[in-house]
């Protein structure tokens, strides 16, 4: 076998590590709550949230399955990347995903749900692997090439986030669990257990494949220039207030993410295999945005007003989301919601990336981006405990009111005007 061959099944096999992760987190994120709502809540979280006033913390406890996650995640990525500059990229991607697939087994078989909640971080602890994965396709691909790298990457995240839900709507469903057992009294139990054991199964494959067929891309401890830190140092003016308008978009929308499966349970009565399929549609609805409609709208109307025009609608839609106990739309109503949010989230998102870029020094790209993704993680990992406490204290509709008036009130911080990219420290950004 060529070098030319090694290499480039080495990067599919990094490629295959981030999708089977990503498929593994999606097979199980649309049923968080049906997880929750199978244990039973801890006598002492019942006398402290009577003390708050809330009669059913089990939505804090989704909350913080989620907060676990990005919370571990937020502080591991840099850690698992630098341990790879160290003793390479193989090792920490083998023992990141052995991990990942020990923790899914974990969270099938927790005996408590405070359990679950640590197995989650146990799951963001190990599957925060996606800077070595970065730092991988960046070794493996000369600088004129490194883009279609990161590209790969982002392909293997939309496609598990697409076909997760899929895949957990089938693997939830009375045929596959009939496979398993005939009794009635369990199939619930193997409607949770089923989908956390095939994607620790997944994990365990994209481990063996790995071992076998994964070349390291570079020698341990070699030198390489050291990316930009991510700092805010001259990310000042409209950069800082896109920031600002960014951490605000995730932070509102991370919890309604989260207590989607909450409330589709408790207000809606969805079941857990209909939730999946919801939430597979406001995945292909993502796919296909990004994928097509987000180039053809932004060379029309640019990113700024795509930027206000997703914002705005964003808020909408979740408003209307939470107003579905009222409404009685139905099941059709809710898909049609639902993907409402995933489009217009989908024309935000990309947009405010794009004009971060624009706005910040051409030789701070690194330093932007990195702090724009920190914003994100840390929006992921305080929203949905916030929404959680919203939820059990004032109501199901709350968290979905709260986070639209978070995410219309961050149009105040939106730059009147679009960007111009500068193109040396020495000009300072307005």
């Amino acid at each position: 076998m060529s070098a030319s061959q090694g290499r480039n099944r080495s990067i599919a096999v990094v490629w295959l590590v981030i999708f089977l992760d990503l498929l593994g987190f999606g097979i199980v994120i649309p049923s968080l709550a049906y997880y929750v709502a199978a244990y039973p809540i801890p006598g002492a979280a019942i006398e402290a949230g009577a003390l708050l006033g809330i009669t059913d913390p089990s939505a804090i406890f989704v909350g913080m399955l989620q907060t676990a996650y990005s919370g571990l995640q937020l502080f591991a990525a840099p850690a698992w990347g630098r341990l790879s500059d160290r003793i390479g990229r193989k090792p920490v991607l083998l023992v990141s995903v052995a991990g990942f697939s020990a923790a899914w087994l974990a969270f099938a078989w927790a005996p408590t749900v405070l359990w679950l909640v640590a197995t989650r971080a146990l799951a963001g602890l190990f599957g925060a692997n996606i800077s070595t994965a970065q730092a991988y396709m960046a070794d493996a691909f000369p600088p004129d090439k490194r883009a279609k790298g990161m590209g790969l990457i982002g392909m293997a995240f939309g496609l598990g986030f697409v076909l997760g839900p899929l895949a957990g709507a089938l693997l939830a469903s009375d045929t596959a669990v009939g496979l398993f057992t005939a009794d009635a009294e369990q199939f619930d139990t193997y409607r949770r257990v089923l989908p956390a054991v095939v994607a620790a199964g997944l994990s365990a494959a994209a481990f063996i494949t790995g071992v076998v067929f994964l070349k390291e891309a570079r020698s341990p401890g070699a030198t390489t220039p050291a990316p930009a830190s991510p700092t805010v140092t001259g990310l000042r003016g409209r950069v800082a207030r896109l920031l600002l308008v960014y951490f605000t978009m995730i932070f509102g929308f991370a919890g309604i993410e989260t207590m989607f499966s909450q409330f589709n349970l408790q207000v809606l009565g969805v079941q857990q295999q209909t939730n999946s399929l919801v939430f597979a549609v406001v995945g292909i609805t993502m796919a296909v945005v990004q994928g097509g409609l987000i180039g053809k709208v932004t060379r029309r109307f640019g990113s700024h007003a795509v930027l206000r025009f997703g914002l705005v609608g964003l808020g909408g839609f979740m408003f209307l989301y939470g107003a579905q106990g009222q409404l009685q739309v139905g099941l059709w109503g809710l898909i049609f919601i639902s993907a409402g949010m995933a489009a217009c989230l989908s024309l935000a998102n990309p947009s405010v990336l794009a004009l971060v870029s624009e706005a910040s020094h051409a030789d701070r790209q690194g330093a932007a981006m990195g702090v724009t993704s920190s914003a994100a993680t840390l929006g992921r990992a305080l929203g949905p405990l916030l929404a959680g406490v919203l939820f059990a204290r004032l109501g199901p509709d709350w968290p979905f009111t709260v986070g639209a008036m978070l995410i219309w009130l961050s149009l105040l911080s939106l730059p009147r005007r679009v960007p111009v990219r500068l193109q040396g420290p020495d000009q300072a950004v307005d």
